[in-house]
């Protein structure tokens, strides 16, 4: 399974067409929030709702089944505190944006993940996002930056 995800993109449809140009196979297409439009301008990216995006109509978060378990993605990053409870659901899989910064980590065996801002990274000079190739003996991410 190949999933694509983006966050912190703050109204910039431009930067999400490019990478659905460049990414035409994917399975699945996830935003971690802070969109700043509506779910129709974005299609077809799933989002969830980041702290800009008070007037638009996104759930809180978004839970999928993947072949390595569930991945369940929100706009803030996870407190380790929340990763028994999450892993002990079935959760293998944390997604999170809010700090334009790209994460690859582990919490007690959740895989934490955040892609970076496509539009205003704090780590790169380029804008980024995150592809997981999913299988069910492993989760392979690969971060990729784009120009703005």
């Amino acid at each position: 399974m190949r999933i694509v995800i983006v966050s912190d993109t703050h109204g910039d449809l431009g930067a999400l067409r490019r990478v659905r140009l460049i990414e035409k196979d994917a399975d699945l297409w996830l935003h971690a929030g802070d969109v700043e439009a509506p779910q129709a301008e974005i299609w077809p990216f799933q989002a969830v709702k980041g702290n800009c995006d008070g007037m638009f109509e996104f759930p809180f978060r978004r839970v999928y089944g993947t072949p390595y378990g569930k991945l369940q993605i929100e706009h803030y990053p996870l407190y380790g505190s929340a990763a028994p409870s999450l892993f002990q659901d079935g959760v293998r899989i944390f997604i999170h944006g809010h700090t334009h910064v790209r994460e690859e980590t582990e919490v007690g065996g959740l895989k934490v993940f955040c892609p970076g801002s496509l539009v205003l990274p704090e780590d790169s000079a380029l804008g980024t996002y995150l592809v997981l190739e999913v299988s069910p003996q492993e989760v392979k991410p690969t971060f990729k930056q784009i120009a703005q």
